[in-house]
């Protein structure tokens, strides 16, 4: 009876820490070449299968982009959180809040903002990503230790509207027609 008591509290310790939180890259505004543009930092379910005590201390990353498409014009950390970018180098960008933001139930809540200028059209690749064994990256949590931050996504931007050449042609023709008539 003691093994199996010992074995059920050793299985409420090993998955107490499993944390099933996922980062979301979510696109605000139009995303069209010659345009900026935000993509939102979402942390979906930051506080599951955790203990009602948690506290979510800081998060960082490693920011990768195609920037033949994209140039970042810069991170801004949601409300609440202190922007900690300049301590962690080039590329990586990442905030705290001390005391923690308080585990309250919540299902979502935005980490911060990446501003973009889109540089032209096409598909481009933004992905965050943790260092291991980089102890300012991921999800540093009060009492469960830190979880990696993956995330990714592949923005389709728009191509810079033409002027509708068609309706230009058939304009001119219908000038000229008029033109000639007037001249008869």
């Amino acid at each position: 009876m003691k093994f199996r008591s010992l074995l059920a509290a050793l299985a409420l310790v090993c998955t107490a820490g499993a944390n099933a939180a996922t980062v979301v890259l979510q696109p605000l505004g139009e995303l069209r070449a010659g345009q900026s543009f935000d993509l939102l930092v979402r942390l979906d379910d930051p506080f599951a299968g955790m203990d009602a005590m948690e506290e979510l201390l800081s998060f960082g990353f490693r920011l990768g982009f195609d920037n033949s498409l994209l140039s970042l014009s810069g991170f801004q950390p949601a409300q609440g959180w202190d922007d900690d970018s300049g301590w962690l180098g080039a590329g990586q960008y990442g905030a705290s809040s001390f005391p923690g933001l308080a585990n309250e139930g919540q299902s979502s809540f935005v980490l911060g903002t990446l501003h973009f200028m889109a540089l032209g059209a096409g598909a481009a690749q933004v992905m965050l990503s943790t260092d291991a064994g980089n102890l300012n990256h991921g999800l540093n949590y009060l009492w469960n230790g830190p979880m990696e931050l993956q995330a990714g996504t592949w923005p389709t931007l728009a191509p810079v509207p033409e002027p509708a050449t068609a309706l230009m042609l058939a304009a001119g023709l219908g000038m000229l027609a008029g033109w000639r008539r007037k001249a008869q």
